[in-house]
């Protein structure tokens, strides 16, 4: 049995590998869609498409997707069909004799009955209203053209367009492109003509038909006047000044940034359950229409999809962040000219925070540029994580390169359909940055990178001052290790003003050396929030007592005579923690607190960490584990217990510390029985190294009796290894070359219990 079930595998994964994807061999090049007959009583329609298609190499046979419809007759011309089939969605026409390779031919469908429709796709009725969504929730693969025409339904092959829709004399039909023509049939029905003469894919075709009236105005673009068109129901046209009250200058602003507006018309139509991308004749809901400009996101959102989506195309549904992604970081960044760039970064900021709390195990880790076909429209990744990783591209590059290399990429490929590594590879030609590095760490791994100053080094250098700054990176819910960084560095003076500068660095940790006109009391990461890493991070400037609060910490100041300065930064990824305690601690695996505090004057402020079994599950297991609060000055130091006051249980509970000092904090687990183990002040220094950065000679000095050291270079290498007679010693570095090298404390039992950085000039 188990050598036929092999072959049975073997044989199926041959045959799928034979099959042919339908539209592979031929290239559609028009469709001409007649809706001939739509009954709004009986929900039904009859119709006709003639296909213009031209083989890729010879073909016997010519298979196309049409959705719940019956076909009744299939002509051609150019070719000869001999019969045609229906099985599910394809539809099959056998010629009497091969279509010959780069052959052209038209094929004529007549076909009708009940469409399809789903809680939010395909064709959807309403009393005296229907409309077409493009694409479909429940439907796999969504793409939904098939749901009222026979087609090649992809996100590959586009098409021209005419469609003639045939209603009621008395009511109004909308499709995508120019209107051409309106006939009056004589029989009190009239046939409207619609052209769409850009290339574009199946479902961003489309049709609403009704009682509906337009408002119109004109947009004078970049190249042309365009027309403003707003389809809606009788009731509503007077909202329309108001709710589309800041249209024009969207579209200039999109312009302007993205190059001119690619397609006929603005044109919005008013649908039954939701809002689409349609070329020319976005569909919105009802609620646009109240006035006012509250849904002016997503009325900007789906205008952008004109050239994110429609003018270029995601190829497959697992790319489709190049779609929505792209449009819902345009929802945001329109408003940094309309509003303020405070606006913008306000919303960004806000969207970040949203991300990071928000992931879940089910949904929350996946790869940005390979989504499974059922999270396609995932609002949490798709769309949210997408347009976070366009702002952090946006920031990488820079305001003015990103914009042009956008041009670039959408002139490049307008009217195509492209994938993440075209993106990736148009971007590096066009900036002559290497990309991949960015595209491997934000789009091609799932969750996010997260970037950290591990330490810091100030000395003094003539009339100024050198820092030496060393960072490390890490990947939230992923051991990947991006090349590529570029992360801001930001120095405060005492004055808390601020400086940035850049880090540029690949692989696990890096270093850089800055010289500054003053001496920096901090160094921060990513001050003003320019990549979505996996950190949430809070400023404060606190002049009176009170509570300010960041993920699960509140910092309550209980006194202060002056002001101070506070950065609560709150990490989404287990910290660094290299040296191990004497007794059995289980430290946290998903995250940790950087506090920096500078007081002016004196100021009394605690904190509060919280901590529950749910979020904390990595270090509580059982009643067995008790949480405690552990704390280091940075992360070059060891972790030692900090004294709190417990309220709560093993399961649920808030340790609060006396003294919120700067340092990093995170939450560790100990075995009940080890409780009353010594614990340590923050202020205590294990080892000190000086002078560092050195020339030619450091004293190593410890409050441990009779130590022995251990030097470790930066590829791990240990170079030196010795023991200390006392407290300290003075060691000659005139032997090491200039670099970056690890001080090592050993215990009785060779464990590291500290660690220093120490830089050979």
């Amino acid at each position: 049995m188990k050598k036929i079930f092999t072959f049975i595998l073997i044989f199926t994964a041959l045959f799928a590998t034979a099959q042919t994807k339908i539209g592979e061999n031929i290239d559609v090049s028009h469709y001409d869609i007649h809706l001939n007959n739509i009954d709004f009583t009986n929900h039904t329609l009859q119709a006709q498409t003639t296909i213009t298609l031209t083989a890729k190499n010879a073909v016997n046979s010519i298979e196309l997707e049409l959705k719940s419809l019956t076909v009744s007759n299939v002509t051609a011309n150019g070719a000869n069909v001999s019969n045609f089939s229906q099985d599910g969605d394809v539809l099959t026409i056998n010629l009497a004799s091969a279509l010959a390779a780069n052959a052209s031919a038209s094929f004529t469908i007549t076909y009708g009955g009940e469409p399809y429709h789903e809680t939010w796709g395909g064709i959807l009725w309403t009393t005296g209203y229907v409309c077409n969504m493009g694409v479909g929730m429940d439907a796999i693969p969504h793409n939904l053209g098939k749901a009222w025409f026979p087609c090649v339904d992809d996100f590959t092959d586009k098409a021209t367009f005419d469609i003639y829709v045939t209603i009621p004399t008395e009511l109004t039909a909308v499709c995508g492109g120019n209107l051409v023509d309106t006939t009056d049939n004589g029989n009190g029905t009239k046939t409207v003509h619609y052209n769409v003469p850009q290339e574009i894919v199946t479902y961003l075709i489309s049709f609403v038909a009704g009682d509906y009236v337009e408002w119109s105005d004109v947009y004078n673009g970049m190249e042309r006047d365009i027309p403003i068109n707003v389809y809606v129901k009788p009731s509503q046209i007077n909202s329309m000044p108001g709710s589309f009250a800041n249209l024009k200058d969207i579209a200039s602003y999109f312009e302007n940034h993205f190059g001119a507006y690619p397609f006929n018309r603005i044109g919005y139509s008013i649908t039954s359950v939701g809002c689409m991308e349609h070329v020319d004749n976005i569909g919105v809901t009802s609620d646009f229409t109240s006035s006012s400009t509250e849904r002016e996101s997503t009325v900007a959102h789906e205008l952008s999809h004109m050239w994110f989506g429609n003018l270029v195309t995601c190829a497959k549904a697992e790319d489709m962040w190049l779609n929505e992604g792209f449009a819902s970081y345009c929802s945001m960044s329109y408003k940094e000219d309309l509003y303020g760039e405070d606006v913008y970064l306000d919303e960004v900021k806000s969207l970040m925070e949203t991300v990071l709390k928000s992931y879940d195990q089910s949904t929350g880790w996946l790869v940005l540029n390979n989504i499974p076909l059922e999270e396609t429209y995932n609002d949490k990744i798709v769309y949210r994580k997408g347009s976070i990783v366009v702002y952090t591209l946006r920031n990488y590059l820079g305001d003015d390169l990103f914009h042009e290399a956008m041009r670039y990429y959408l002139n490049t490929f307008a009217y195509q359909s492209v994938t993440s590594e075209d993106l990736r590879d148009a971007i590096t030609e066009y900036t002559g940055i290497d990309m991949t590095g960015f595209f491997d760490t934000w789009v091609c791994t799932c969750g996010e990178p997260h970037y950290a100053i591990n330490n810091f080094v100030v000395k003094p250098h003539g009339n100024d001052f050198k820092v030496y700054v060393f960072t490390s990176q890490k990947h939230r819910h992923s051991d990947h290790i991006g090349n590529g960084v570029i992360l801001d560095l930001t120095f405060m003076d005492q004055n808390w003003n601020m400086v940035t500068d850049t880090i540029h660095w690949d692989g696990a940790t890096g270093h850089t050396t800055k010289f500054l006109d003053f001496e920096p009391i901090a160094v921060f990461s990513d001050y003003y929030n320019k990549c979505a890493d996996a950190r949430i991070d809070r400023n404060f400037i606190i002049k009176n007592t009170g509570t300010v609060s960041n993920m699960y910490l509140d910092a309550k100041t209980t006194a202060i005579t002056d002001s101070t300065f506070l950065r609560i930064e709150y990490h989404l990824v287990g910290p660094d923690h290299p040296h191990n305690n004497n007794w059995s601690l289980k430290y946290s695996e998903d995250k940790y607190w950087t506090v920096f505090r500078d007081d002016k004057g004196t100021a009394s402020i605690n904190g509060t960490f919280k901590y529950s079994k749910s979020d904390d599950a990595s270090i509580i297991q059982s009643e067995n584990d008790s949480v405690v609060l552990v704390y280091r000055k940075d992360a070059t130091k060891r972790w030692r217990i900090v004294p709190t006051t417990l309220v709560g249980n093993w399961k649920l509970g808030k340790l609060t510390v006396d003294n919120l000092i700067s340092g990093e904090y995170t939450f560790a687990s100990i075995d009940k029985t080890h409780l009353g183990l010594g614990e340590n002040n923050l202020d205590e220094e294990v080892l000190t190294i000086a002078p560092n950065p050195t020339d030619n000679f450091v004293k190593i000095s410890t409050k441990a009796q009779n130590p022995e050291i251990m030097i470790v270079n930066s590829l791990g290498q240990v170079i030196n290894r010795f023991q200390i007679s006392g407290n300290e010693t003075t060691i000659s570095m005139d032997a090491f070359p200039a670099g970056v090298y690890f001080v090592n404390l050993l215990d009785e039992n060779k464990n590291v219990i500290s660690t220093e950085k120490l830089v050979k000039r």
